[in-house]
């Protein structure tokens, strides 16, 4: 297998971070581009005092689709989805990410993208 720890994506980079409050369906994380998809190529994600879920979502105008599992996050803790060039997972055409929580604490979520 080659090495990829020097691998330089061929779209540029950006950043989008929120803090989603308890029980929050669809919290908006980046919005919507036409024409392209928001792949995630690095996540993190903490939990405040109360464990609660995580599940991002494809967002068009209305319900989200989900894109990713559902993170079950004990109390103060979250996860880390390191650097990946090929990324974790991506929206559908046209569609923003948005995260849906559960019942617990509020989630601080912190997303490395591209647009495709």
């Amino acid at each position: 297998m080659a090495d990829k720890s020097n691998y330089t994506s061929p779209w540029p980079e950006a950043r989008a971070f929120a803090n989603v409050a308890a029980a929050t369906t669809d919290g908006a994380l980046v919005a919507a581009v036409p024409q392209r998809r928001i792949r995630v190529l690095a996540v993190a994600f903490v939990t405040g005092a109360t464990a609660t879920t995580a599940l991002f979502t494809s967002k068009p105008s209305g319900a989200g689709s989900a894109v990713s599992m559902t993170f079950q996050n004990a109390a103060n803790a979250g996860a880390v989805l390191g650097y990946s060039p090929v990324g974790w997972f991506q929206t559908a055409v046209g569609e923003g990410l948005s995260v849906t929580t559960g019942a617990g604490s509020t989630t601080g979520v912190q997303v490395l993208y591209v647009e495709v």
